[in-house]
């Protein structure tokens, strides 16, 4: 049983609840989340990004230098340097850029960066995120209206407007901030805002309004305070008034509850590291798949449950294939199949992989297609890759040791009658006999009660031996219980079964076995059975009595076993048929 199936099953789920949650996220906060691959210069948008550029997700992501249609010069000019420091020093930024978008629209776009390094402390990706501001900055520049204008919008929106001097003391609080904190505007005004912000969220803020005193004289920050309903997150744009001589005189701030989106962003980020938790304690990989192109995106995980390094190795599609055990590949093709032309949605399966040293590994895939063009071919597929090596081995001992006797190594009886089924059924087949015959060692028990228990095991393990270094490979050999061993000889008559058979009684007896320094001989006395399928028998040995089948294959074991009985009955050492023909002469030489 595998004990991991139900970790695997809560892992798999975890992962579509997920991304269920990013994307509900992502849409409530207006926001999209990117990754910029430097090396290939291969961007990645999450859905929301398409949504803020109007662009058909059909299209794919734009290259890094096709951003440039998206932006007004001046504006491309500052997110290349911006993405250039971070590539280069890991400087984080963040921008708000003019944005053109394919349905024709003007907007503006919040832009967070921030680098991400490898354990050497290079950096290899840049990731962040985008939001939709243009609403916000429109608001910010009514502010410039006249003081009147100003004040009729104020009195009108939810925003929060508010005005402080240079020592943070209120000097105007919109009816909005009012409701919002539960207090009159005569109870804020000349009070200090800072009281009201989240102890957490203090030094950020003194941070952010002393940015105020530099140009461009704005900033955003988001802070907690305490309302009336408790702590919620708003988002702030502030602007810096300046005097005559350029010198701050006081602030302006447009504040909006953030707080669903804010959340909903924590919330993504305690997913993602919840995630990369599950996926890093599962030696969890993860794939994406493109079939257009054949390139497989994997991530680190991927690399070094195959043993190569991170960029040692492009992964592509026929890679891949060449890669699979042949008879696993054989196996699961059809599947493979059916995913690609639109008959399954989701590949599972099970198969061996070929490590870069060269041994085979045993990988779990699941893959799921996420993108079919409109004829239902599979475009791209991602998937989930575990190394379940350890599992299936432990699977292989274990259904090795469940057919296979531990003294002797050989078949137990168990898994000679699955032989002796197989070889039954292609016999049925093919109209080609087979033989059985069983062993059993004369005399045996006077071997333990003279030398010991330790002795006789080590002459049935020697016994053993014997017989499989004289039997054909296509035979099969069982320890059929205590001192008896089964051969199966498949696609063989009674009369070469007979010599064989008498041949294997000759050795044991003239082999002096050296067992824990004891010289131990011992002889065999033998049974033979013959299954035949011919139409036509003549002879005695097929002459069937009225409304017996002789040829089923419990009935060849039995007639070996009484064959077996008559050997012992008449003297042991010997061998008979199922007949009661005798092959030995009288004396058992």
């Amino acid at each position: 049983m595998d004990e991991h199936g139900p970790l695997r099953q809560q892992q798999t789920s975890s992962l579509e609840q997920f991304q269920q949650m990013l994307d509900a996220a992502e849409r409530i906060a207006h926001l999209g989340h990117w990754c910029l691959n430097l090396e290939t210069q291969r961007v990645e948008w999450s859905p929301q990004i398409f949504r803020i550029f109007r662009r058909e997700p059909s299209l794919g992501e734009p290259t890094f230098s096709e951003h440039e249609h998206y932006l007004y010069p001046e504006d491309w000019s500052r997110l290349q340097r911006a993405v250039t420091d971070c590539a280069t020093d890991g400087t984080s930024y963040e921008l708000t850029l003019h944005i053109h978008r394919d349905d024709g629209t003007d907007g503006h776009a919040q832009v967070y960066g921030t680098a991400l390094t490898k354990p050497d402390g290079s950096i290899s990706e840049l990731v962040g995120f985008v939001q939709d501001v243009t609403e916000k900055l429109t608001l910010d520049a009514a502010l410039c209206q006249r003081e009147a204008d100003y004040r009729l919008l104020v009195e009108r929106q939810n925003d929060l407007i508010v005005k402080v001097d240079a020592e943070g003391r209120f000097l105007f609080v919109s009816p909005g901030y009012c409701r919002t904190f539960g207090k009159r505007q005569e109870e804020l005004i000349g009070q200090r805002f800072m009281p009201l912000v989240h102890p957490d969220d203090r030094a950020s803020t003194e941070a952010a309004m002393a940015a105020l005193y530099q140009p461009p004289y704005r900033c955003y920050l988001e802070q907690r305070a305490m309302t009336s309903q408790g702590w919620r997150w708003f988002g702030w744009s502030d602007s810096a008034l300046l005097d005559g001589k350029g010198q701050v005189i006081g602030i302006i701030g447009s504040g909006r509850d953030i707080h669903v989106r804010k959340l909903a962003e924590l919330e993504l980020l305690r997913t993602q590291r919840m995630l990369e938790l599950a996926l890093e304690s599962g030696n969890i990989a993860t794939y994406t798949a493109d079939f257009t192109t054949g390139e497989v995106c994997v991530d680190e995980r991927y690399m070094a449950q195959l043993g190569y390094e991170s960029c040692e190795l492009a992964v592509t599609y026929d890679w891949w294939k060449t890669q699979v055990h042949p008879q696993d590949l054989a196996a699961f093709g059809e599947q493979s199949q059916q995913v690609l032309h639109g008959e399954l949605d989701d590949f599972k399966a099970e198969y061996r992989f070929r490590h870069h040293d060269g041994h085979w590994i045993w990988l779990q895939d699941h893959a799921r297609v996420y993108d079919r063009d409109p004829q239902g071919m599979a475009l791209a597929a991602s998937g989930l890759r575990i190394d379940v090596t350890q599992r299936k081995e432990a699977e292989l001992k274990l259904a090795y040791h469940a057919e296979h006797d531990p003294l002797t190594n050989l078949l137990n009886r168990r898994g000679m009658w699955r032989a002796i089924r197989r070889v039954h059924a292609q016999s049925l087949r093919t109209r080609r006999p087979y033989c059985v015959a069983i062993f059993d060692l004369d005399w045996f028990k006077s071997i333990n009660d003279q030398y010991g228990h330790l002795v006789g095991d080590g002459l049935l393990r020697e016994v053993a031996r014997l017989f499989r270094d004289n039997t054909r490979e296509s035979d099969w050999i069982a320890r059929w219980g205590g001192e008896e061993f089964l051969v199966l000889m498949p696609d063989t008559d009674l009369e070469p079964a007979v010599g064989f058979v008498e041949r294997l009684r000759h050795r044991i007896e003239a082999t002096d076995f050296c067992i824990e320094q004891q010289s131990v001989r011992i002889t065999t006395s033998a049974g033979i059975a013959r299954c035949q399928f011919n139409a036509e028998r003549h002879d005695k040995h097929d002459q069937d009595k009225p409304g017996q089948d002789k040829n089923t294959q419990d009935e060849i074991v039995n007639r070996a076993d009484r064959a077996l009985y008559a050997a012992k009955h008449t003297g042991r050492n010997r061998v008979c048929t199922d007949s009661g023909e005798l092959c030995t002469d009288s004396d058992g030489d």
